[in-house]
């Protein structure tokens, strides 16, 4: 059982985090943006009130019915018994944690706290992690200081994204199942924190399987866990009720058609390629635990369990491989990847013999960690979109602003990207651009000119093209950062 003084590795632990902290209270904007993050958003506005239904936003004589994804933003889909609301897409998760959390500092920085704290809690569990598989103090700052260099890692504690806090309840998991044997105790939290998990991301019950192997499989600590996950199902399923008809159904609806065996190949071949670069070289050297399985048998065996359950399971998944921030969804799988790694090269140096061993066994961890690091924020491309998109993700705010001071409050806005967060910040009705087909444009504007409501569009760069597929004159009335603001003059 590791020691519970503060130690040099502990007292520099706490040093990094507090620095760490700093770095990302700069860089974080977790705020309502793209699709995910505004879906968080909206969805956790609901749920501060007590429902999970809001009404669509229509244009007058032209009701949702015929064209049910016309009003609807991202992140949001039609509610099935109800075709003049919406419900949220996402699980529940992350949107009950930014409730209390704009209690404490209001909902302009909810998200930031929210990550905040998990971004630093999940460094801390890679440690803690690091110490229960047999590493020393100094390996497991290594190991700490691996995942916050990572990209992956930073990208996804900068904006309010579910994947930090998955990758912390699914460490937290572990960790307590772990102490169980000690004290069965851990295994009611154990079985807590795979509650928590599974409401922030359902396929966070992967963890199951290296949780079950941690602590064991004595029926009384399994009984534990299970008493510990149930009430995070049970609430999944009150919400999914409440939302969809169905206890069972998300918001993903049929997801199942989101897998394909035959993509297995190419998404591993793109594990090999970016996981070294993005977790550094020492997730590569990861797999060679089983080397050592029937010396440390319990830590090889929970660790490669971890590392297979989410890597096989995302290995279908069509968007996995699609760039490398899509990486993120087995982000809960790194601790078990580094730690792994470290486990490895300490047994490694370990075995070291002959003159100048003890030396070398005491810089190597030195060594390790700058190489990594060095390795993770070489990533010129990903490690440049990582640090600077808390900046980006403000810019949607910023757009709201500058709508609310200069269009009027009964315009209607064309937009796509930018929907989820200006149904967030504002009260205009949008209309999606990617559901306005000819005929549906025709009743658009016989609607707006009856009722001389203006028409605007708010278009990021890559959506510019699609002013040349509406009706009426574009006039650009504004640029904040690189979003434009067009509005339409109809002509005769």
């Amino acid at each position: 059982m590791p020691s519970t003084t503060l130690s040099g590795p502990r007292l520099a632990l706490g040093a990094g985090l507090v620095v760490y902290g700093v770095i990302l209270f700069i860089l974080i904007g977790a705020v309502p943006g793209g699709s995910d993050n505004s879906g968080y958003f909206n969805e956790a506005r609901l749920l501060a009130q007590g429902r999970i239904h809001v009404p669509m936003r229509e244009l007058a004589g032209i009701p949702a019915g015929g064209n049910p994804y016309l009003y609807v933003p991202l992140g949001m889909k039609p509610a099935v018994d109800r075709p003049d609301s919406l419900v949220p897409t996402y699980p529940p998760g992350l949107p009950l944690m930014l409730v209390p959390a704009s209690w404490v500092i209001g909902w302009d920085h909810a998200g930031d706290l929210v990550l905040l704290v998990h971004s630093l809690a999940g460094l801390a569990l890679v440690f803690a992690l690091g110490r229960i598989c047999g590493l020393t103090g100094t390996w497991s700052l290594v190991g700490a200081a691996i995942l916050a260099a990572s990209p992956l890692y930073l990208i996804t504690s900068l904006q309010a994204l579910s994947d930090v806090p998955a990758t912390v309840w699914a460490t937290a998991a572990v960790v307590s199942a772990w102490r169980s044997r000690e004290r069965p105790g851990w295994a009611l939290a154990a079985g807590a924190c795979i509650s928590v998990g599974f409401l922030v991301r359902p396929s966070n019950f992967l963890v199951a399987a290296p949780v079950l192997l941690a602590a064991g499989l004595s029926p009384r600590r399994l009984v534990l866990v299970a008493l510990g996950a149930v009430p995070g199902v049970a609430a999944w399923m009150a919400i999914n009720l409440a939302a969809y008809g169905n206890a069972l159904e998300s918001g993903y609806g049929a997801i199942g058609n989101e897998f394909h065996g035959d993509l297995v190949a190419g998404t591993s071949l793109y594990y090999l390629r970016w996981l070294p670069l993005l977790l550094s070289p020492v997730a590569a050297v990861a797999p060679l635990i089983l080397l050592y399985v029937r010396s440390i048998p319990r830590i090889a065996v929970v660790l490669i369990s971890w590392i297979l359950a989410f890597l096989g399971f995302y290995s279908a998944y069509r968007w996995t491989h699609e760039q490398w921030w899509f990486l993120r969804f087995v982000l809960p799988a790194a601790p078990a990847f580094i730690v792994a790694g470290l486990v490895v090269l300490c047994r490694w140096s370990d075995g070291i013999k002959g003159p100048g061993a003890g030396t070398l066994r005491h810089l190597l961890p030195c060594l390790v960690v700058f190489a990594a690091v060095v390795v993770e924020i070489g990533q010129k491309g990903p490690f440049g979109e990582a640090r600077t998109i808390g900046h980006g993700e403000r810019k949607y705010g910023r757009v709201a602003a500058w709508l609310h001071a200069h269009v009027p409050k009964e315009s209607a806005l064309v937009v796509l990207q930018s929907s989820g967060a200006l149904f967030y910040y504002t009260d205009y009705t949008l209309l999606r651009f990617d559901n306005l087909s000819p005929s549906v444009l025709q009743e658009v504007r016989a609607s707006l000119r009856s009722r001389r409501q203006p028409l605007y569009a708010v278009l990021w760069p890559q959506e510019q093209g699609i002013l040349g597929k509406l009706p009426g004159t574009w006039v650009k009335t504004a640029s904040i950062d690189d979003v434009t603001v067009w509005r339409c003059d109809w002509g005769s």
